[in-house]
């Protein structure tokens, strides 16, 4: 039997739940916190086209690399602390820590939950423009959407609308609603700072979409699972994510009163840290599933 790796944090409860269920489904789970591996881990990799040799070595612990049956990937790439990312060596171990990381993960021959393809490495959410550019062909609809650094383009943006629309930072998925004089004077007063992105205000039911590997979970506005009116899209969030090479991904979901779905992002790192107990304990069960499937004997 194999030792499913967990590189993340331990506060984060996606590592720490799955972790738990392995091991108490009597598997071999190892959880390695992102955080505290330097100094002390201990890494040795001999990169082939054929077969992937080498060891990870951490406290008091040593694995072969083909020990390991599966990977759940919840790395930030940041395994030093806020005070010494401040510093020129703080960076630079980010950096290498990144590309081992990434490179490794590209070429383990297991399941790996996620294997970042190199366009995603430093894009945790994908806002609209990203899917209309990295997903051409999406199933789902894409609201209009507008990255513009000029005021006026942005003041022609929200004339044009058929309502309101949202703001956006680029980097995350936060929307404001732009609906009134007031609200477009506080959106000028970044002109010059910030790019602003703007998105039309698509008014419906929310839902996320969780995708694991081919299972789709839909939660709702209150935070639970809910299925009943959303099945008939869960083939299109499947699309997307393979689309982007994900293997666990969040879609944020309009169901608009005109009957059309809209897709108003994807993040490639899901946080389960608002979501009740009952919804995430859900969510981990699809991953550990997607785990005890891609080993299982044909």
């Amino acid at each position: 039997m194999g030792v499913f790796l967990i590189i993340g944090r331990t506060e984060d409860p996606c590592c720490s739940i799955v972790h738990d269920r392995l091991v108490a489904g009597g598997r071999d789970a190892w959880l390695l916190p992102e955080d505290q591996l330097f100094p002390g881990l201990g890494f040795e990799w001999k990169p082939s086209s054929t077969k992937q040799q080498g060891s990870i070595r951490y406290n008091g612990r040593e694995i072969d690399f083909a020990q390991v049956s599966g990977i759940l990937s919840r790395a930030w790439s940041v395994p030093v602390s806020p005070q010494d990312f401040e510093t020129a060596d703080g960076r630079y171990i980010c950096a290498e820590w990144n590309a081992l990381l990434m490179a490794w993960l590209s070429a383990m021959p297991c399941l790996v939950i996620n294997r970042i393809r190199p366009e995603l490495w430093y894009k945790a959410h994908l806002n609209v423009p990203d899917l209309a550019s990295l997903v051409p062909g999406i199933s789902l609809k894409l609201p209009r959407s507008l990255v513009t650094t000029n005021i006026d383009d942005a003041n022609a943006f929200c004339r044009s609308a058929r309502g309101p629309v949202g703001y956006s930072p680029l980097t995350q998925p936060s929307r404001y609603l732009i609906q009134t004089t007031a609200d477009q004077e506080e959106l000028a007063a970044l002109n010059g700072s910030l790019p602003l992105q703007l998105t039309e205000w698509v008014e419906g039911r929310a839902v996320d979409a969780f995708v694991v590997r081919s299972e789709v979970l839909f939660v709702d506005q209150y935070g639970q699972i809910n299925t009943e009116s959303s099945t008939c899209i869960a083939r299109d969030c499947v699309e997307i994510s393979d689309a982007l090479g994900l293997t666990f991904s969040k879609l944020s979901l309009i169901a608009g009163t005109d009957g059309d779905w809209y897709c108003f992002g994807v993040d490639r790192t899901p946080q389960l840290y608002k979501y009740a107990e009952e919804t995430r304990s859900e969510i981990v069960q699809a991953l550990v599933r997607a785990f005890l499937t891609a080993t299982e004997p044909v």
